[in-house]
């Protein structure tokens, strides 16, 4: 279940059709104004390229723990042991973090597909120390540039070839919303900073 704000999200409270989907789900979620806030907040971070040369900080390197994940990976890391875990060059794909507020477990993923999402989620949860379903989670997502056009989908006119190699991004955004409703623990989510909050157009209007 997806919580917002400390309360449950439902899908019909804040879109206007009676009938919904998972697609439904992202976009009002993708509109909500917290989450839009938080993604607004994150893009108004400068951006920084930094290395830290060994020699002018001797022994901090070796003091400090660092988990990377490449893509189709996750781990799972004890605050006290590990002191960064991430992921990067995310383009279609999804940097998913879930932090249990109780103990301060992390485990984040670097998802590329709708088809490991399940088994992904299953394998990020069974990995936290005494998981329990009354813990509340907190949820980032970030990646997924915004790789088609609002109206996918509607033309049929493109061959089944260009439909494949087409709105990779969308599809897999939507896969892991439509999990996290579904089961049982509770997703509060903080971050969605995915699709259009993280897409940049050049001036010809390419993603």
């Amino acid at each position: 279940m997806i919580f917002l704000n400390g309360v449950p999200f439902h899908t019909h409270d804040h879109i206007s059709s009676s009938s919904s989907n998972e697609n439904d789900t992202l976009l009002a979620l993708m509109n909500h104004p917290t989450l839009v806030s938080a993604s607004e907040s994150i893009k108004a971070i400068p951006e920084r390229k930094f290395k830290i040369p060994e020699e002018s900080c001797p022994g901090r390197l070796e003091k400090s723990k660092w988990v990377y994940l490449f893509q189709r990976e996750y781990a799972t890391a004890d605050p006290a042991l590990v002191d960064f875990i991430g992921t990067d060059e995310a383009t279609t794909c999804v940097g998913f973090a879930i932090r249990n507020r109780k103990n301060g477990i992390t485990s984040v993923a670097h998802m590329d597909s709708p088809n490991i999402v399940d088994k992904g989620l299953d394998q990020m949860l069974s990995s936290f120390i005494d998981r329990c379903l009354d813990d509340d989670l907190d949820v980032h997502m970030i990646g997924s540039f915004e790789d088609s056009s609002p109206d996918h989908g509607s033309d049929k006119s493109g061959s089944e070839s260009d439909e494949n190699l087409d709105g990779h991004s969308f599809s897999l955004c939507s896969k892991i919303i439509e999990t996290l409703m579904m089961r049982e623990e509770k997703f509060h989510f903080q971050t969605l900073c995915v699709l259009a909050h993280n897409t940049k157009k050049d001036s010809e209007g390419n993603a």
